[in-house]
This record gives structure tokens, C-alpha cells and sequence, in this order.
């Protein structure tokens, strides 16, 4: 990325892209799993139970999945990381998804595994969404 005008429109893009992808990683798991799906924002999902995440997914005999949907750079937000850190420790699947162009996925990825460990948060594991495509990496979900 050349002068900070492109980072700044590239990070624009990536935030409004963000519903987008909220109810791309929605659909996806309606189409390969049997939970049941909650999601905000996304049309044909109810909201997530009173929580701060973006989606929900309910499983048989496992905590439900939480996926929250983040920009790599509201990682390093206070209110990001004591919202994460409180959905640690209720007894969820916590994760994080990065909202990043496919090519930048794997280097996202690390950055933000970085970010939550410094933070003190290294149990949360991080996936990425491309806001384009739906492709996403990193999933083991």
C-alpha cells in the first residue's frame, strides 16, 4: 500500500464491508453445519441472545461458537479487547474473524494471533474473511 490516503480508503472499505461479511460467515455455516445460526445485521437471521458478537451458532453438545468481526486495526482498541476478554471467560467458543482481502489473510491472521496474545487473550483463535469473495481461512469450525 503506497501513501496513507490508500490505507485510509482500503480501511474504509473494509468497515463498511463488515455486515457484508457478517452474513457471509452466517450463510456459511447454515450451509455446512446443522447449529442453529444466529446473526446481526444479517437479513434472514435472528440477532445473536443479548450478546455483543456477531454471530452466533448453537451447537448440540459444544458452547456455542461466537464469531466477532473485526478490522485488524480495531484489534488494538480497548473497548474491542475488553469485550473480547469478557467473551473469553464466559464459557463460549470465542473467535475472531478478520475482515482482509484474500491475499493478505495469512499475514492478518498472524498480526491479530500477535495482538490477542499480547493482550493477554492467546486462547482466542483468529480466522479471516475476504470482504469480495466470502472466501475465509483459518476456520476449523
Amino acid at each position: 500500500m503506497g501513501s496513507y490516503e490508500d490505507w485510509l480508503a482500503d480501511f474504509h472499505r473494509r468497515v463498511a464491508r463488515h455486515d457484508e461479511c457478517v452474513a457471509a460467515l452466517a450463510r456459511d455455516l447454515v450451509n455446512r453445519t446443522d447449529w442453529n445460526i444466529r446473526a446481526r445485521s444479517a437479513p434472514g437471521f435472528p440477532p445473536p441472545y443479548g450478546t455483543a458478537v456477531d454471530v452466533e451458532a448453537h451447537r448440540r453438545e459444544s458452547p456455542p461458537l461466537c464469531l466477532e468481526v473485526e478490522v485488524l486495526e480495531a484489534l488494538v482498541r480497548k473497548e474491542t479487547l475488553a469485550r473480547l476478554g469478557r467473551l473469553s471467560r464466559t464459557g463460549t467458543d470465542a473467535r475472531v474473524v478478520i475482515v482482509a482481502d484474500e491475499s493478505e489473510h495469512a499475514r492478518d491472521i498472524e498480526d491479530a494471533t500477535r495482538l490477542l496474545s499480547r493482550a493477554g487473550l492467546r486462547r482466542i483463535p483468529v480466522a479471516a474473511i475476504a470482504p469480495d469473495s466470502a472466501a475465509i481461512t483459518g476456520a476449523d469450525w
